[in-house]
């Protein structure tokens, strides 16, 4: 018995054991399946940061290439501004930004014999001012005359001496009184008894200004780009005290004297077949409907003759339908002044409000800036200089070529155009050249982006600016039609410059009745300007005769008279002149 009890108890122990194994082994499953879990967790977390830090550095390069884009367009020179040819021995200090598009300044001239300019545009020599009022200052020692210091002998006065001319500038505000005659009869005869002479001609007729200080304020204000508190701080300078409400006040019935020239300067904008357009932001703090600062938009269109602003409170289409002509209902140009089909084109940028209405526009062309589409090269260099450096290179070059080319086209069809060419068909034969060298240069541009569209691994500036490229190619290569038009648009954005500059100083306009003058008066003296006229000479000839018209604006001939394309060419001449000296 005492086997079998031993037995027994060896086999429940190996029970109890078992037991407890599997309990273990059960335990030890669980915790195994709990820690396959958890790496299963974090793994799949593992992926989620992977995913985050690749989204991060994508993030991350793109604010750096804003960031370089934006300090060059902040800090960095114009890529668009042409740069004299460097000598040999400055060969070396180029900056390798490749040809210059935009405006070319004076190449010629240097500084004495060094062949060197002093500066941008510089020239050799000092300017003429013979056409400047002259004054002599005569100096003399105190008393009058000299002695001999040693025996007190005064000396014999042996001439004058002519130490040199300088340019003197001086702003003077003064108080103009208007003596005005008269005259009593001594006849029989009848007549009036007295009789006296006319007095000044008053554009604004009980305004306190005169018809001068009236074109002087709205030439520093609208053309220079003063503010309003600067012009009655200068004027205080002189002695002067006029309030900002006196002086806002004369501006306004200003405006209403050149209302009717503003009109007609439109009225021939629209009738232009080709316009450059552009547009930029204007801030009017009280408009009368809403509350606080609204942004508002100025237009410009600038055609072969005038320079037309606009401002309104959105960029929207219906601003450049109303003001080109296109019907807001079917989107097609209105019929000429004939009753015919009208063609336009239009130059700018690729805001879509442009391409639009030339999709939609029987008859509209949209010629895009090539200075524009050249930025977007010139900014994914900028965005990634390591990898894009010879990229944007390559491309600036081709661009430099077509615009060689389009100069060409452009002398060949002036040549051809002539009303009578010295050979017509050398001039014929010297156009088709051109056009060859042009579809050649476009050609290159249009294999390089359709080869490089389709390659892998090009970085992401370089595929947003061949995209860009891509979608306004059709505009961009309408210029071969068209070979009088320039490549750019730079005509509206230098015209629209000057607004810029207001806008810089003044922040915007109070209300929209201020911002709609500024555009008045922008429209006229820019187009006045245009016309090769000097502005306050202008704006003081139109004033003196608003006055003689008892202070109410022009019309029909007499307004006419004032427009540079129907004036005379004695009064061209004279308008173009500086306004007389003050007698």
């Amino acid at each position: 018995m005492s086997v079998v009890a031993g037995l027994a108890l060896v086999a429940e122990d190996a029970q109890a054991s078992e037991a407890s194994l599997r309990v273990a082994l059960a335990a030890a499953l669980e915790e195994n399946r709990e820690l396959r879990q958890v790496a299963a967790e974090l793994r799949e977390d593992n992926t989620g940061l992977r995913e985050q830090q690749v989204l991060q550095a994508v993030e991350l390069e793109r604010l750096r290439a804003d960031l370089a884009v934006l300090q060059r367009m902040l800090f960095g020179r114009s890529s668009e501004r042409s740069r004299p040819e460097p000598s040999d021995a400055d060969a070396g200090d180029g900056d390798g930004d490749g040809e210059a598009v935009g405006d070319a300044g004076e190449q010629g001239g240097g500084s004495g014999g060094s062949g060197k300019k002093r500066g941008p545009g510089a020239r050799s020599g000092r300017r003429d001012y013979s056409h400047l009022p002259r004054f002599e200052v005569f100096w003399d020692f105190p008393g009058g005359g000299y002695c001999c210091p040693e025996c007190g002998e005064a000396f014999t006065p042996l001439g004058d001496h002519l130490s040199g001319e300088q340019l003197d500038w001086q702003v003077i505000v003064r108080v103009v009184v208007h003596c005005r005659r008269r005259y009593k009869r001594r006849c029989d005869c009848r007549v009036p008894v007295t009789v006296m002479a006319p007095g000044p001609a008053k554009a604004i007729g009980k305004g306190l200004f005169s018809n001068g200080f009236i074109a002087m304020l709205l030439t520093e204000r609208f053309v220079a780009g003063r503010s309003q508190n600067s012009l009655v701080t200068g004027l205080a300078r002189q002695g002067a005290q006029v309030s900002p409400a006196t002086l806002a006040g004369t501006c306004a019935q200003a405006g209403v004297l050149l209302a009717p020239l503003e009109q007609a300067i439109a009225d021939r904008s629209r009738g232009s077949w080709h316009l450059h357009a552009d547009e930029t932001t204007w801030r009017v703090f009280a408009p009368k409907d809403g509350d606080g600062p609204a942004k508002w938009w100025l237009w410009v269109f600038v055609g072969p003759d005038t320079v037309c602003f606009v401002m309104d409170a959105t960029r929207a289409a219906t601003v450049l339908a109303r003001h080109v002509g296109i019907d807001p209902d079917t989107g097609q140009l209105t019929s000429d002044t004939d009753g015919g089909p009208r063609r336009l084109v239009i130059s700018s940028d690729f805001y879509v409000v442009y391409s639009s209405a030339g999709k939609k526009a029987d008859g509209l062309v949209n010629l895009y800036c090539w200075a524009h589409i050249r930025r977007y090269f010139v900014r994914a260099g900028d965005a990634n200089p390591v990898q894009l450096k010879y990229w944007t290179k390559t491309w600036l070059e081709l661009i430099r070529d077509l615009y060689a080319a389009h100069d060409k086209l452009m002398t060949a069809w002036h040549d051809a155009a002539a009303p009578a060419p010295a050979d017509a068909t050398t001039a014929a034969a010297h156009l088709e050249a051109a056009h060859t060298t042009w579809d050649a240069a476009i050609t290159a541009i249009d294999t390089a982006r359709t080869i490089q569209m389709t390659s892998p691994g090009l970085a992401e500036p370089a595929k947003k600016a061949l995209a860009t490229l891509d979608r306004e190619w059709d505009g961009l290569t309408a210029h071969r039609d068209y070979p009088m038009i320039g490549l750019d648009n730079n005509k509206a954005e230098r015209t629209i410059r000057g607004p810029v500059v207001t806008r810089k100083n003044t922040n915007g306009s109070h209300n929209a009745d201020s911002a709609r003058l500024a555009a008045t008066i922008w429209t006229v003296t820019a187009t006045i300007q245009m016309a090769g006229l000097n502005v306050l000479t202008w704006l003081t000839a139109y004033l003196d005769a608003c006055g003689r018209n008892r202070g109410k604006p022009l019309s029909g001939p007499d307004l006419e008279r004032f427009l540079p394309w129907n004036a005379n060419p004695e009064d061209l001449r004279a308008w173009a002149q500086p306004p007389p000296q003050p007698g």
